[in-house]
């Protein structure tokens, strides 16, 4: 099951691996072969599942999986995305604005895509001033909706519906969209309104959102002060499909009366599908501003990757409780500044955490990998305690933290006598390790053996900082080309580092202008 740069690999061994299923890929043509990380065998249907990452766009790929110890006794070759879509027909909407709907009941094929566009010279902007319920509605195949200012929408500015699936929908603005819902320390808007939304679409694969600027929705979400959040989000699929991409937007808001539920996410989070479901990617993207999670990506996270993605102002980081079906991998993710509560200090606010990471084993127990990310603590102006995470790696509540693999990460948090991984009461089956940390650790027997606990990374000058895109370590600190080695996520590495940006390469580059 591929997108652009991951491919989700599922295997029935002849038996039981116990440790897994290895893996090896390479490009058709190529002579080498290169490790993947091995497959995790889910005992709950002998199944071995995982995903090859990092991998190029429209590119053929041979791959062979077996037992341990065996020669590979199976394989395929998968072609990953094409960033390239064929165009049947180009729809273009007159410069200016416009106050009607654009409602697209027209799609193409396989073979070439219908783009509805603003003008290319002057733009586009569908402003509906709140007398219609969306700006946009697809209720159709292979559609491209690019280049668009939306404004004034009463609830979802796009709304995807039955009907939709391989849809592009990228570089548009999005903005002022939401129902009100009621008044309390400010006003509050409707749980869910988005400014991209799914609902009940279970036949939506697929679809591609990318590089849009979703911000400042007409009303926000409470925060945490009165009671779990609830508000408009940035992008909400709720009970649709999977296998899609979620890249390079940014979700942001000016102020905090303003600020979203969650930032990316969905609904169904105690069950086998969820947000994203499936086969799915969420990379590179820009969250700021989120009285709850960044990105909830909570249900069966079947063969999910969530990496390179950048988020501030939010209460938790990356939210997977539960994570029924697995395997889920989030890697390469930097976290700045945590809030929940907006009614106190800073100094006593009640901070989220990175990862907030929870099981329920009666809906199921997959396996979750959490590489190389990196938490900051921004200097605090107003307070004596810094601005980041309260924790680094934990449960939720009854919810405890089981079946997990932490490797590489520099889980830095505002609290040093706090947990930098905490797995709760009942938490089992966690291998964590080589991690840089600076709080407690709660993980069983041998947790961080060879991690470090330090009273704060360093940073090399002029990084740690924001959203600078440079997180490197200082050579010769804690962590530097200290990562334990993980085939497919640090070998292209003579000597990987610890945390989520490797020394001697480039700015990490997130939002509309990101890249990899």
């Amino acid at each position: 099951m591929p997108t652009f740069e991951s491919i989700g690999l599922y295997w029935t061994p002849p038996s039981n691996p116990g440790t897994g299923c290895p893996v090896i890929f390479r490009k058709v043509g190529d002579s080498a072969w290169r490790q993947g990380l091995d497959m995790w065998y889910d005992p709950a249907n002998s199944e071995c599942r995982g995903s090859l990452v990092l991998l190029d766009p429209g590119t053929n790929y041979e791959i062979q999986f077996g037992m341990p110890g065996a020669t590979a006794s199976a394989g395929l070759i998968a072609t990953t995305w094409s960033e390239q879509f064929p165009i049947a027909q180009t729809i273009t909407l007159p410069a200016g604005t416009v106050s009607q709907p654009l409602n697209i009941t027209q799609g193409g094929s396989a073979s070439g895509y219908v783009l509805y566009q603003a003008d290319p010279t002057s733009g586009t902007t569908i402003d509906v001033q709140n007398t219609y319920t969306n700006n946009v509605t697809i209720s159709a195949p292979y559609v491209i909706l690019r280049g668009f200012t939306l404004k004034g929408a009463q609830a979802d500015a796009i709304n995807l519906l039955n009907g939709a699936h391989d849809l592009v929908i990228e570089q548009n603005d999005i903005s002022g969209w939401g129902r009100y819902r009621t008044t309390g320390n400010w006003d509050y808007g409707v749980d869910y309104d988005a400014g991209v939304r799914c609902e009940s679409v279970a036949s939506l694969e697929r679809a591609v959102v990318q590089r849009n600027r979703i911000h400042d929705p007409r009303y926000g979400a409470n925060s945490w002060d009165s009671a779990h959040p609830a508000g408009p989000q940035g992008i909400t699929f709720n009970f649709c499909g999977g296998n899609n991409v979620i890249r390079y937007n940014e979700v942001t808001s000016s102020d905090f009366h303003h600020y979203y539920n969650d930032g990316i996410g969905g609904s169904d989070n105690f069950s086998t599908a969820g947000f994203p479901n499936y086969d799915s990617d969420i990379y590179g993207n820009i969250v700021q501003g989120v009285m709850d999670d960044a990105f909830e990506i909570e249900g069966g996270d079947r063969n999910v990757r969530v990496w390179g993605n950048y988020m501030t102002q939010t209460a938790t980081g990356v939210a997977s409780t539960v994570n029924s079906v697995g395997p889920l991998y989030i890697f390469r993710n930097v976290y700045d500044q945590s809030r929940k509560l907006y009614l106190t200090s800073t100094d006593s606010d009640d901070r989220g955490p990175f990862f907030k990471s929870g099981t329920d084993t009666s809906v199921g127990n997959g396996r979750r990998y959490v590489f190389h990310n990196t938490s900051l603590q921004a200097p605090n102006p107003n307070g004596t305690l810094p601005l980041g995470a309260g924790a680094g790696l934990e449960g939720t509540g009854t919810n405890p933290l089981t079946n997990t693999v932490s490797r590489n990460n520099i889980y830095w948090i505002w609290k040093s006598w706090w947990d930098s991984v905490e797995q709760n009461s009942g938490g089992f089956g966690n291998d964590v390790d080589y991690d840089l940390y600076n709080g407690t650790i709660n993980a069983g027997t041998g947790a961080e053996s060879q991690g470090a606990k330090v009273s704060a990374p360093t940073f090399a000058p002029g990084n740690g900082v924001g959203l600078s895109g440079m997180y490197q370590l200082a050579p010769g600190s804690a962590g530097y080309g200290a990562a334990a080695r993980l085939s497919n996520f640090n070998d292209m590495y003579a000597a990987p580092d610890i945390g989520a940006h490797q020394s001697g390469t480039s700015a990490m580059k997130f939002g509309v202008t990101g890249s990899r």
